[in-house]
C-alpha cells in the first residue's frame, strides 16, 4: 500500500524532529520506498504552499537546512493541519 501525501508529512516530521534527517527536503526524499515520487512531489509542493502563505518568501534553503529544526516540524505540522482542514 502506498503512503498518502499526508502519511508523507508525518514521517518526514518524524524524521526531522528525531534528527534521522536534516531538513525537509532530505526527509521526503528518504522516504522513496514508501512513496511514489508524484507522492513525494506532492508533499514538496504543500509544504512549499505553507510557507509562502505563513512566511511569504519560502525558500528552498529553508526546507534543506538542518539549523532549524523546530521551524522545519513547525512548518511540516503546519501543513499537515492545513492539508487536514480542507479535507474536512
Amino acid at each position: 500500500m502506498e503512503t498518502t501525501v499526508l502519511g508523507v508529512l508525518k514521517k518526514a516530521c518524524d524524521l526531522v524532529g528525531s534528527g534521522q534527517s536534516l531538513g525537509i527536503i532530505e526527509a521526503i526524499s528518504s522516504l522513496r520506498e514508501e512513496a511514489s515520487g508524484r507522492t513525494r512531489d506532492l508533499a514538496y509542493y504543500a509544504v512549499l504552499e505553507t510557507a509562502m502563505v505563513s512566511r511569504g518568501d519560502a525558500s528552498l534553503a529553508m526546507l534543506a537546512g538542518g539549523d532549524r529544526t523546530e521551524t522545519a516540524i513547525e512548518l511540516l505540522q503546519s501543513t499537515i493541519r492545513r492539508i487536514r482542514a480542507a479535507l474536512h
